[in-house]
């Protein structure tokens, strides 16, 4: 490996390109840019002009197989997150991959084995610890301030906010679900990353599918086979539970994204960004607002941890074997939904 890292992005979408290679950029004095690739070779030309890219690769294989490169992001649709993470890890490259991490706990756990195996680093790309409230709150808990973590409650509630219909957002066989595995990886993970990553033992959940058309291909009419709202609790490793819900549509007020922590010391809460504590002083109930403010642009501070991580060989924060228990809570949320019944996953 020489003085400079060289990266490479497979995926050269908004997020690969807006959040990941523009990460990346930041950061000339220990980071090349040196490839990248996308189904539409105009659009990875694109990229790679915007950025000064030296390689663009007619197939993400050839790009695997070029010994230069010791970086990858992964940011394709869902579906391709595991081969490609596999294939990038095997071809002994360390590797970003976008959230969520596959399709379900089986793709997960082939990821872990693969990075095991090849001794690379593997890290999904959740934004959303690394921001300055996020890492106060970890601080927070860590320290004990709020006792025994009994109860929590996570969601991201939109009012309108589904994706394009006919877009791979929209399609199962292509992202796997709708805002469970979209918006609720990030919130969910969130609340459990802050909790210690318990595991999930059951879950009791329903989906529902009230705002998009499904697809009409006699009438040429793009739609969406995924859920539009679901919502349950989950019971955890130790004790704990969480109650959650997450939508692309509802009649709501407004859009509300949050998670709420309930201790036997205080509590604590993030809802759209500000970051509360509620406990006692002097003997009288207080909520206390930490003057802490996210600086970091979408994905700098993941990726300059990422960087880190691969310099130094300490592992990443948002590593794949937690990615596992994220996704046993996604495959069972739609088993209950489904089965219209609670899901044991203590043995999965």
């Amino acid at each position: 490996m020489g003085s400079k890292l060289k990266y490479a992005l497979i995926g050269c979408g908004g997020c690969g390109v807006g959040k990941h290679l523009a990460s990346y950029a930041l950061c000339p004095d220990e980071i090349e840019l040196y490839g990248v690739y996308d189904v539409d070779p105009a659009r990875a030309e694109a990229a790679a002009r915007k950025h000064g890219v030296a390689h663009v690769f007619a197939t993400y294989q050839a790009l695997l197989a070029d010994p230069a490169v010791d970086i990858v992001s992964v940011v394709t649709p869902n579906a391709l997150h595991a081969p490609i993470s596999i294939a990038a890890l095997q071809a002994g490259k360390h590797v970003h991959v976008e959230k969520p991490i596959a399709m379900n706990a089986a793709e997960a756990r082939a990821i872990v084995a693969a990075k095991n195996a090849a001794g690379r680093w593997c890290m999904v790309a959740l934004n959303n610890r690394f921001t300055e409230q996020a890492q106060f709150a970890k601080r927070f808990v860590d320290e004990g301030q709020l006792g025994e973590i009994y109860h929590a409650r996570c969601g991201w509630r939109r009012r309108r906010g589904i994706p394009g219909l006919g877009g791979w957002f929209t399609t199962k066989s292509l992202s796997g679900g709708g805002p469970v595995i979209d918006l609720g990886v990030h919130y969910f993970d969130l609340t459990l990353y802050l909790m210690g990553y318990p595991a999930p033992t059951t879950v009791s959940a329903m989906a529902y599918q009230k705002f998009g058309p499904l697809p009409d291909p006699a009438q040429g009419r793009p739609g969406m086979d995924v859920e539009d709202l679901a919502a349950g609790f989950a019971r955890l490793a130790g004790g704990a539970s969480v109650a959650f819900e997450f939508s692309w549509a509802s009649n709501i007020q407004q859009e509300t994204i949050y998670l709420e922590l309930l201790g036997t010391r205080a509590g604590l809460s993030l809802v759209n960004g500000e970051l509360r504590i509620f406990t006692e002083v002097g003997g009288q109930v207080a909520d206390l607002i930490p003057q802490v403010r996210n600086a970091g642009a979408w994905g700098n501070s993941e990726t300059r941890h990422f960087i880190d991580c691969v310099r130094t060989g300490r592992e990443p924060l948002a590593k794949p074997e937690e990615a596992v228990k994220m996704m046993q809570i996604i495959d069972a949320i739609y088993a209950s939904s489904q089965a219209g019944r609670e899901i044991d996953i203590s043995a999965a």
